[in-house]
């Protein structure tokens, strides 16, 4: 089933098209990466499928309904069954792990008890259960990473959207945290699309992968393949 789909979508910015003609079909289960450099629109193809801006042409749908098209956003960001990890995590820094991980529960107007259930839940999967009276500024990169990546478990959403993660972390917690996300990926079952600028990375998460240039699709197609074409 095409869980995601995107139609000759274009998005300008101050007059300039950041995305020219952009499509793409995303089956659900299958874990995406978008490889690209700074610029190429890469992350605003995320903003789009989120819901936080709208194409400028072409249309988006997600589970086979419309949820916006050229100028208009016709199903907003909480009803589109996503979750998000941001490139700069967005933790709230006043709240405790517990608290980030709540905020979007309470959104959802999930009952107090359902709340705790599912906090203590997503904790558990990305190990975290013993930190969640802690405050962010009191956690390692890495575990503010698990933290962010539970915040968006937490919704059960059926695609999980996922902007530069790692890029802040060595490469050994780099390593590490992408085994993780396959891991929680293959348990969980969700559609897995995942943007960075890393070729290692995107080679190693995706099972298929979708190149970039200048607001354009090069290339998508297996990883296999991929990896082919790099080496020739």
């Amino acid at each position: 089933m095409k869980i995601v789909h995107l139609d000759s979508v274009s998005k300008l910015y101050s007059g300039e098209k950041i995305l020219d003609d952009v499509s793409l079909e995303i089956d659900e289960g299958e874990r995406i990466t978008i490889l690209g450099p700074s610029g190429c629109g890469k992350t605003t193809i995320l903003r789009l499928i989120a819901g936080f801006i709208a194409p400028d042409a072409g249309f988006i749908s997600i589970a086979g309904s419309v949820v916006a098209q050229a100028g208009e956003i016709i199903k907003l960001p909480e009803q589109r069954h996503l979750g998000m990890v941001f490139q700069d995590l967005a933790l709230w820094p006043h709240l405790s792990v517990a608290g980030n991980i709540e905020f979007g529960l309470k959104a959802k107007g999930l009952a107090r008890t359902e709340r705790q259930r599912q906090i203590r839940k997503v904790l558990d999967l990305v190990g975290m259960l013993g930190f969640a009276d802690r405050r962010p500024a009191e956690l390692s990169g890495g575990q503010q990473q698990r933290v962010a990546l539970a915040r968006a478990l937490a919704l059960e959403p059926k695609v999980l959207l996922m902007d530069e993660p790692l890029s802040s972390l060595d490469l050994d917690l780099n390593i590490r945290l992408r085994q993780e996300i396959l891991g929680l990926q293959r348990k969980l079952g969700f559609t897995l699309l995942y943007v960075t600028h890393d070729r290692d990375e995107a080679f190693a998460i995706a099972s298929r992968v979708v190149l970039m240039s200048k607001g354009t699709v090069e290339y998508d197609g297996a990883v296999e393949d991929a990896i082919r074409q790099f080496k020739g």
